[in-house]
């Protein structure tokens, strides 16, 4: 093909119709434009096809990190309120209320158990590489867009509340006999639930612990009598208490974030 219009061109040189010439360069020129415009409109259209597929794959990957984000919290909650449970058991306790359980192995078990803490943590890997790489942008549906930013940019596990120092933790368990603790964390520490690519924890429902009752009496007795504790385990019920109701809206952000990508990724199957 090149050999075919380079001969045309010596011939209207050769000759001498420089006026046929130009017409032909001219044309020659119109032509090459032409093609590089398809090959661009050509490489376009299928880096536009690849961008498409890669948004598809990460609204998949950003819907599946939801659904583990609303597994997470639902396990923070359930935890939290655990520890108010043993919180509350213990409190009546330290207040000598009619209500507090008798026994009082199941005491330090409340005891130590309102002391527990949970290392919370989000899945936010895909929004996290998304940022990352500038590929956001890939996102088209600007709603979606704006309702992850506004999400994943909370960083609800790093709120003031979840950062509070939890006096009563380090007051109880520096108070509280070693051979005691051990005991109880042997036999009643987290439990982990395997969910997606996580495990998620709570406390066991119940549990045994082998202490004498007498021992076990004179301990509580002796935990009891410190007003410091019964304030700081009053503050923790608080604190677990005011991190629930900070839960509560992130949770209704998640649940529309979520319908929202479910009926994205339904549109585009359609």
């Amino acid at each position: 093909m090149i050999k075919f219009f380079r001969k045309i061109r010596q011939g209207l040189l050769a000759k001498n119709k420089f006026s046929n010439y130009l017409l032909y360069a001219i044309g020659e020129i119109i032509l090459v434009v032409i093609g590089i415009l398809i090959a661009l409109s050509i490489n376009n259209w299928n880096q536009n096809r690849l961008d498409r597929n890669l948004e598809s794959q990460y609204y998949k990957r950003v819907l599946e990190d939801v659904k583990e984000e609303k597994l997470i919290l639902e396990a923070t909650i359930n935890y939290s309120n655990q520890v108010i449970g043993h919180a509350k058991e213990a409190i009546a306790v330290f207040e000598n209320s009619q209500d507090a359980n008798p026994d009082p192995v199941q005491n330090l078990i409340d005891m130590y158990q309102a002391s527990q803490l949970q290392d919370s943590y989000s899945a936010s890997s895909t929004y996290k590489e998304l940022i990352a790489s500038g590929q956001i942008n890939l996102i088209q549906n600007e709603v979606l867009k704006t309702a992850l930013i506004r999400f994943y940019e909370i960083e609800w596990p790093e709120t003031g509340v979840f950062k509070l120092e939890n006096t009563y933790r380090m007051n109880l368990r520096g108070k509280m006999p070693d051979e005691i603790q051990t005991e109880i964390r042997s036999n009643c520490n987290d439990i982990y639930v395997k969910s997606r690519g996580n495990y998620l924890t709570a406390l066991p429902e119940a549990c045994e612990i082998t202490i004498d009752p007498h021992y076990a009496r004179s301990v509580v007795e002796e935990l009891r009598q410190d007003e410091g504790l019964k304030k700081d385990l009053r503050y923790l019920i608080g604190n677990e208490t005011g991190k629930q109701n900070d839960l509560k809206p992130i949770i209704i952000q998640l649940d529309d974030l979520q319908l929202l990508l479910e009926s994205i990724n339904n549109d585009k199957i359609l």
